[in-house]
């Protein structure tokens, strides 16, 4: 995630992100104890990755999150935030009945 706040008018600060994000309910578990402790109010724009970051890159966005590692990193590499962190990672589970009458167990991938 590049992570960059600039003077936030008005007590808000506007977070460009994925609509994945959005839609994964972490915005509504974190951001009130943020708005609570801070008296910051986060607006959220959630877009895809690239228009998430063309958002931030006309800073149009205080701080950004998406999902694109070599993205990121190019993105502060290029000026455009200070400094990125990892913040969460998706895992991918297959689940199935133990005898694996797909047989699964002997995929070369997913």
């Amino acid at each position: 995630m590049g992570l960059a706040f600039s003077a936030f008018a008005d007590n808000y600060i506007t977070l460009a992100s994925t609509t994945s994000t959005q839609n994964s309910g972490l915005f509504n578990a974190i951001l009130p104890q943020f708005e609570d402790t801070t008296g910051i109010d986060v607006r959220v724009v959630a877009v895809g990755t690239g228009q998430a970051f063309e958002i931030a890159r006309r800073g149009d966005a205080d701080s950004l999150l998406v999902h694109d590692t070599a993205g990121e990193k190019r993105f502060v590499e290029n000026g455009f935030a200070t400094e990125r962190a990892d913040v969460m990672y998706n895992d991918f589970v297959l689940i199935g009945p133990a005898d694996d009458p797909a047989n699964i167990g002997e995929a070369q991938s997913a």
